[in-house]
């Protein structure tokens, strides 16, 4: 009996022993995962690492293509600008090539106006001077009455209102290129101060007129409509060799007054 009660005994001790304190709701010591060494990155950082250099790529992207914008916006409209410029030069040359033509036909610059024995006005000098222009018609005898509603291309400005309107004026005066007087004949050996030298016709923007008009300017109208141009304005001179300039201001009168004049003594001139 007494040996039952011992080996009861000894099977309890060892049952005892072999149970585990941990709670069945933890988990077992031996089940915990091995350490990770800490220069391996986790799979979230990796995941938000990639995240942070997509946002940073982007965000570079974003800031190339703003400046590139920000410095191709101006570029632009100054090409622009220059492309007009460019375009009124090349209308204003040739209006010069075909006062040109004219003196070679004629021998002589086309008058300011032409009146016949009773002062009626016969012709103007852009009327006698528009068959000189290329394709235009050379043998066309045109008075105010019958010259075309539209005028030559040269004679135009830029965003004409009407295709018969030009914005290129004569600017008369005694000891000019044009004179006053009508049929009053004026030649280049006239002309001592140097052809590039001395204004034939200049381009004011804002005034119009009918391209057929006896309507030209005098020394102080011309003075005076451009110094009342704006600075977006791009007046132009039509010099006596055919060339053209922009006008640049400011403009002092003296130096006006030298460009304009055929005779003056003035050897060089600074539009």
């Amino acid at each position: 009996m007494w040996f039952l009660t011992l080996f009861t005994v000894s099977l309890g001790y060892r049952k005892e022993n072999l149970m585990s304190d941990v709670s069945p709701q933890q988990s077992s010591p031996y089940s915990e995962p091995a350490p990770v060494p800490s220069n391996v990155p986790q799979s979230g950082g990796a995941v938000k690492l990639l995240i942070g250099l997509a946002v940073g790529a982007v965000l570079v992207v974003l800031l190339c293509g703003g400046l590139f914008i920000a410095l191709l916006i101006p570029a632009v409209g100054g090409a622009r600008a220059a492309a007009e410029r460019v375009s009124r030069e090349n209308k204003m040359k040739q209006v010069g090539l075909a006062l040109h033509n004219y003196h070679i036909k004629y021998k002589q610059l086309p008058c300011t106006l032409t009146t016949d024995d009773n002062g009626k006005v016969v012709s103007t000098w852009r009327i006698a001077a528009a068959p000189c222009f290329e394709g235009m018609n050379p043998a066309s005898g045109w008075t105010p009455e019958t010259a075309p509603s539209e005028a030559p291309f040269g004679l135009l400005p830029i965003d004409p209102v009407t295709p018969g309107e030009t914005n290129v004026f004569a600017i008369v005066s005694p000891n000019g290129m044009f004179s006053p007087v009508p049929n009053k004949v004026v030649r280049f050996a006239e002309v001592s101060d140097g052809l590039a030298n001395t204004v034939m016709a200049v381009k004011i923007p804002a005034r119009l007129v009918d391209w057929r008009s006896t309507n030209e300017l005098t020394p102080d109208e011309a003075f005076n409509a451009i110094q009342l141009m704006e600075e977006k304005d791009v007046g132009i001179w039509l010099m006596g060799d055919g060339s053209s300039k922009a006008i640049e201001l400011p403009l002092d009168r003296k130096t006006f007054d030298a460009m304009i004049t055929r005779d003056g003594g003035e050897s060089q001139v600074a539009p």
